[in-house]
């Protein structure tokens, strides 16, 4: 999970920082290249107001997948 922060002209606006999850399906390698990034509809990274909903997200698509 990654924070991914949003520029906005306006600082006062919220959420300035939305999070992103990436996955993997086998065991990870040090230093292999990074998971699967879960997109959304348009292939863009899929953001997510809270690292809850993200973990939450991840762990159905997961199991769908699986």
């Amino acid at each position: 999970m990654e924070p991914w922060h949003i520029h906005r002209d306006n600082p006062h606006i919220i959420p300035t920082e939305y999070f992103t999850v990436s996955y993997y399906l086998t065991e990870p390698i040090p230093g292999a290249a990074k998971g699967e990034l879960i997109k959304d509809e348009y292939g863009e990274a899929r953001l997510f107001e809270s690292p809850v909903a993200a973990i939450n997200f991840a762990s159905e698509k997961l199991q769908q997948i699986l």
